[in-house]
């Protein structure tokens, strides 16, 4: 099957699906939304580990784990307001803590050399896609929080669509525009940025009370995400570039693994939050 239909086939069946399951599956904090951000945020920490050091010894799996499985577990508690808000942040303390003090008990000479390497990989999966991606489950604590949910994702998403489809037809000549990412071309780029300023503009006339009703924050929320959606599709590329591999995975035949398809929606992700934070606190 072509790119183009695996495409199609996200945005006409996965995305309706979770359109689905904000609007219906709300209950307990939305706890289905949270479940499948934990599932990506597990899968797509060990596909990291993989791209910047790919080996495991049994402590690197038992931290990475600890890693994978906890922060999705703490942000979801504390969005149930069943722990105290940023809880998170001092566990990520005590993780990196934790990441250092690991390497003084190491007993293998022989991989005294990888100490930095391992350590700046294990920081970076705290990071990627964990801390970044979990604030996904907080948007549930946004006002309108199912309109939020389905705001986000259809920016991302038609952003990605709108920029794949231009490529294909408009970009043959003006390819190679980021060295990094060779394929990806100019008309992808400038076509996948005014769609999301196009999608948060229908958006808001759906909902303004969601943006206080004031356009311009409809905008730069339509700009910030269309230019971050950008960046994180070329950030997962240099990394999979530095890795000398085309696919992050291969859970998805055709799509490559769990980075692949929510490389945007990483940095996206807190972008989006605080932004619909602050309007709703001061718009």
């Amino acid at each position: 099957m072509s790119n183009l239909k695996l495409r199609i086939l996200l945005i006409f069946v996965a995305v309706p699906l979770l359109f689905a399951t904000a609007i219906f599956l709300h209950y307990l904090n939305y706890i289905a939304i949270a479940l499948i951000a934990a599932f990506l945020i597990i899968s797509g920490t060990y596909e990291t580990w993989k791209l910047f050091y790919g080996k495991y010894e049994k402590g690197d799996f038992i931290l990475v784990t600890i890693i994978a499985y906890s922060i999705p577990v703490i942000v979801y508690l504390e969005s149930a307001k069943i722990l105290p808000y940023n809880t998170i942040y001092y566990f990520a303390g005590v993780l990196i803590f934790i990441i250092f003090v690991y390497q003084i008990f190491n007993r293998n000479e022989s991989s005294y050399g990888e100490i930095n390497k391992k350590t700046s990989s294990l920081l970076v999966i705290l990071f990627y896609p964990g801390l970044f991606f979990s604030y996904t489950i907080r948007f549930s604590t946004l006002h309108y929080p199912s309109f939020a949910i389905i705001l986000f994702l259809f920016l991302v998403f038609f952003n990605d669509i709108c920029a794949y489809v231009a490529g294909m037809f408009w970009g043959g000549n003006n390819r190679n525009v980021i060295p990094i990412s060779p394929k990806k071309s100019l008309a992808g780029f400038i076509v996948g940025f005014i769609s999301s300023i196009a999608a948060v503009s229908g958006f808001y006339f759906v909902n303004p009370l969601f943006f206080a009703e004031k356009y311009h924050y409809a905008l730069i929320v339509g700009v910030v995400i269309g230019i971050i959606s950008i960046i994180g599709d070329l950030s997962e590329s240099a990394m999979k570039r530095s890795a000398n591999t085309k696919d992050s995975g291969n859970v998805f035949p055709g799509r490559g693994g769990i980075l692949d398809n929510i490389d945007s929606l990483i940095f996206s992700a807190p972008a989006f939050y605080f932004m619909i934070k602050y309007i709703s606190i001061y718009g």
